[in-house]
């Protein structure tokens, strides 16, 4: 259900790659969050949140991404070493 200022992203961790473990120590396979607001999620790394939030946006909005036929984004975080994935849908 959408909040007053957008549609609610529901943020999963699906996978860590590399060493297989978050660098910051933050994140572990199987960790969500749903985000309806501005505010960083508790417990998430900043640096993520920074390069998952412009998908973020665009599924709050109704934006859709012309490679997906779904309203859903795989994405990762800036760690080169050990990218943490994470998957972004509609939280209904």
């Amino acid at each position: 259900m959408a909040s007053p200022s957008g549609e609610r992203v529901r943020v999963e961790v699906i996978g860590i790659m590399g060493a297989g473990t978050c660098s910051s120590g933050l994140h572990e396979v199987g960790q969500s969050w749903v985000v309806d607001d501005a505010v960083v999620p508790q417990g998430m790394c900043g640096y993520a949140y920074n390069a998952i939030n412009p998908f973020i946006m665009a599924l709050r909005c109704g934006g859709r991404f012309p490679w997906k036929d779904e309203p859903v984004a795989t994405v990762c975080c800036p760690d080169a070493d050990n990218p943490v994935v994470f998957r972004l849908s509609l939280d209904e």
